[in-house]
């Protein structure tokens, strides 16, 4: 006895395709099983990241921002990683930078600071020529300094350009100086602003480098032009 024939029409061939489509897509997966959600803490990608939290003040690509550009190899060879990830975690005192660690009220986890650090080292850190320079140190006690001898330097070495009515902007000013901190000014002094065309402490005594107590007597004597004196941070 032959066994009857099974026709399908042309619905019945599309529910079919339609049902070995969708199980090729789902797998095995049970119906209603959740997908993998990924939330702001899963986010660990460095461009991400540093497009989101910092390129508003150090520029989009670490340069031509209102804050310190991050895309300097001379910073990068300086600054200790500890300091600089100290910095992103708990934000420096008397400046615009704030604290980012969620431990601190920021936002960011402890493994999304370490991939800021890491891309910033990654991308923008590369070797620096410093044969023949003594390398001041990133930070020092401000209360080390020469006030006297570091206006001597300022008029020599700065007073074209920061100077009362210069191009580039006075520095002198105390309302100016209210709102930076002693490491602010230190830093600019030690780095300049390449994307600016500002140079560094290499070459800003007459075209020779400036030493370690030179940045921290020119510090000193801006720092008592202030009206008040910020914190130290």
């Amino acid at each position: 006895m032959k066994k009857p024939h099974l026709a399908l029409d042309a619905r019945s061939v599309f529910v079919l395709t339609t049902i070995g489509v969708s199980l090729l897509i789902t797998g095995c997966e049970p119906p209603g099983k959740p997908g993998v959600e990924i939330t702001s803490a899963d986010i660990t990608d460095f461009n991400t990241l540093f497009g989101a939290n910092c390129a508003g003040c150090h520029g989009v690509n670490g340069r031509y921002g209102a804050g310190r550009p991050l895309n300097d190899p001379l910073y990068l060879a300086i600054i200790p990683r500890q300091t600089l990830q100290y910095v992103i975690e708990n934000g420096r005192k008397g400046t615009a930078m704030p604290a980012w660690a969620r431990s601190q009220g920021g936002p960011l986890y402890p493994k999304q600071i370490s991939a800021l650090v890491d891309g910033i080292e990654k991308n923008w850190a590369k070797p620096v020529d410093l044969k023949g320079v003594t390398v001041p140190n990133y930070s020092a006690d401000i209360e080390t300094g020469d006030a006297v001898h570091g206006r001597q330097l300022f008029a020599k070495d700065c007073f074209m350009c920061h100077g009362k009515g210069a191009p580039v902007g006075s520095v002198t000013d105390p309302v100016v100086l209210a709102l930076t901190s002693d490491q602010y000014l230190r830093t600019s002094i030690l780095f300049g602003r390449a994307d600016f065309g500002m140079p560094n402490f290499r070459n800003l005594n007459l075209g020779r480098a400036l030493s370690d107590q030179d940045v921290t007597d020119l510090v000193a004597y801006l720092s008592s032009l202030r009206s008040r004196r910020p914190t130290k941070e």
